[in-house]
């Protein structure tokens, strides 16, 4: 493609957006045409975005930046940019645009047109320069379908607006398109230089890192009350209760504010009985899952990320938010097991959705099951609480959540711990799980909280799922490994993130530094996508996923914190 090494970030793998907008421009699986969507409900694709020359289809060579979109070809160039959230620019010269390849098209002045997309949104298409036709495809059929036709005027060139409305359209005021493209660069300079400084060598991972963020957040609309970063705009257009937890920990030093509404977005869900919605978006919201509680663990890390304290109201909604939500766990997700010396009370987790690791190899002998993991995040949470407690003058409750810690803490240890590794055990009857998932190894996160020997032995349990490029979350030498097996095996950050945090809190450095390497070396290679190959390192799934690029975010600093000492 000409231009390509001026290109931040291929439309095939990323789409082309805008902070805070609901729409997206990119090249979508199973397409080869560009084309304009939203993530409304879904990851909608409305209409295609077709080339012309002289009437005729040709390819043109993108080049993206973060606040323009280049179409080039030797007839001539087409630029996009966004005005504002709901305000898409274009403009051309030399070639002519087709909006749509069959669509619901529609025209209501001669220099306006909307492109409507049934159960989502339309758009008004304002002509400010050059001239349109409606081009009918069906001859007894003279609305659908239709494609639409922006043409150069006398001049050869032409400029539109889209805008996005629901029943009602407002021509809005408009600046110069050449302004646009300046705040547009302005918008998403400031965002990255807020951002901590990374190794020279990771700056240019880096830079697509943040702009996937940047790009991939909302703005309030249905169900979404503040500023949230969605899982993609690619297809997991989507807020999961686990996965927004590592967005705020990677905005908390240089964007606060948005790093606490990450935190808050849930919490605007939360039911009755302390209860976070599994996922959300703006039209929809569903509890058929939970997900693993690092809320408390990921609070914590904010909080000493950050700048300043958050303010008095927003220290109280989180306080209340996360001990109603660990309270759901430990009132109604748990269970009494055959233990050890007697029954005892564990919480269980009742599918691998529940646990976010949607089909590990932990969960093939069946649920409820009690896993390691959940125990050790819950007494992170609940030590996360005691210091929220603490700090808000609540010493009663304080005490309380430590001793509940505590507790649990001891029963992790008493019921969980097997020689020298951590095994699930099944609800039903207290027996054994084993597996050779990354999983049981995770308790490391608990730190100076476990014995000198336990810490050692999760160390060791981390090193046998390293690959050239991370930890695998099946190890590679298991019969159960799949290549391209979700949670049987490719590598993902969240995982990542808890090991590398367990390994610094027990002192472990050596390790945590090669872990975070081999991460941050992966993603320079492969992107941000949902999950790896852990073989090959190539990207698997969503091909531009934000606690990924969160997690590079993350670890990119740590490694240049480490360099500058």
């Amino acid at each position: 493609m000409k231009d390509r090494a001026e290109s931040l970030f291929d439309l095939t793998r990323v789409p082309f957006s805008y902070h805070g907008s609901w729409v997206s421009i990119g090249i979508p699986r199973n397409h080869d045409d560009l084309v304009f969507r939203n993530h409304h409900g879904a990851a909608n694709n409305l209409f295609e975005l077709v080339t012309l020359a002289e009437n005729e289809e040709v390819r043109a060579d993108l080049t993206a930046h973060p606040w323009k979109l280049v179409l080039d070809h030797a007839a001539g160039q087409i630029e996009i940019c966004f005005e504002s959230t709901g305000t898409v620019r274009m403009r051309g010269r030399g070639l002519s645009l087709q909006f749509g390849r069959k669509n619901l098209v529609y025209s209501e002045a001669p220099d306006r047109f909307v492109m409507n997309c049934p159960r989502t949104r339309r758009y008004q298409v304002d002509v400010l320069h050059g001239t349109f036709e409606l081009r009918q495809l069906v001859a007894t059929q003279p609305v659908y379908p239709r494609v639409a036709v922006v043409q150069p005027g006398e001049d050869g060139c032409w400029e539109v607006a889209v805008d996005e409305f629901w029943s009602t359209w407002v021509r809005p005021a408009r600046g110069s398109l050449d302004d646009c493209l300046a705040s547009a660069q302005q918008s998403f300079d400031a965002f990255l230089a807020a951002m901590p400084a990374v190794r020279p060598q990771d700056e240019a991972a880096h830079k697509l890192a943040v702009y996937i963020d940047w790009a991939t957040t909302v703005g309030p609309c249905g169900h979404i009350k503040r500023p949230s970063l969605l899982m993609s705009k690619c297809w997991m257009s989507n807020v999961w209760s686990w996965d927004h937890c590592f967005n705020g920990m990677a905005l908390a030093k240089g964007h606060p504010e948005l790093a606490l509404d990450q935190m808050l977005t849930m919490a605007d869900h939360q039911d009755a009985f302390g209860c976070y919605p599994d996922s959300i978006n703006d039209t929809w919201k569903h509890f058929n899952f939970a997900k693993p509680p690092v809320h408390g663990w990921a609070l914590s890390e904010i909080l000493e990320r950050m700048p300043g304290a958050p303010c008095a109201e927003t220290a109280q909604t989180l306080y209340k938010s996360l001990s109603a939500q660990a309270n759901w766990w430990l009132d109604h997700r748990v269970l009494e097991m055959k233990g050890s010396n007697g029954v005892v009370t564990m919480p269980y987790y009742l599918h691998g959705n529940d646990s976010g690791w949607d089909n590990s190899t932990m969960f093939m002998q069946g649920v409820p099951l009690v896993a390691p993991d959940l125990s050790a995040l819950l007494i992170l949470q609940m030590d996360a609480l005691a210091e929220r407690a603490a700090g808000l003058g609540r010493g009663d409750e304080a005490g309380s959540w430590k001793r509940r810690a505590d507790g649990l803490y001891e029963r992790l240890m008493q019921e969980l711990w097997v020689g020298d590794h951590f095994v699930a055990r099944l609800g039903k009857d207290g027996s054994a799980v084993e597996c050779r998932s990354l999983i049981p190894w995770l308790p490391i996160i608990l730190g100076q909280r476990l014995p000198v020997e336990v810490r050692e032995c999760l160390k060791a349990g981390l090193a046998g799922h390293l690959t050239d490029w991370g930890l695998a979350t099946e190890r590679v030498d298991s019969p159960k490994y799949r290549t391209d097996g979700y949670w049987q095996g490719p590598i993902w950050a969240p995982a990542t993130y808890i090991a590398v945090t367990g390994l610094d809190r027990c002192g472990f450095t050596d390790l945590a530094d090669e872990v975070s390497e081999r991460f941050c070396r992966l993603c320079a290679k492969s992107g941000f996508a949902e999950n790896f190959d852990a073989v090959t390192g190539d990207p698997l799934c969503d091909p531009a996923y934000t606690w990924t690029a969160s997690v590079f975010i993350l670890l990119a600093e740590r490694l240049a914190g480490k360099t500058a000492k």
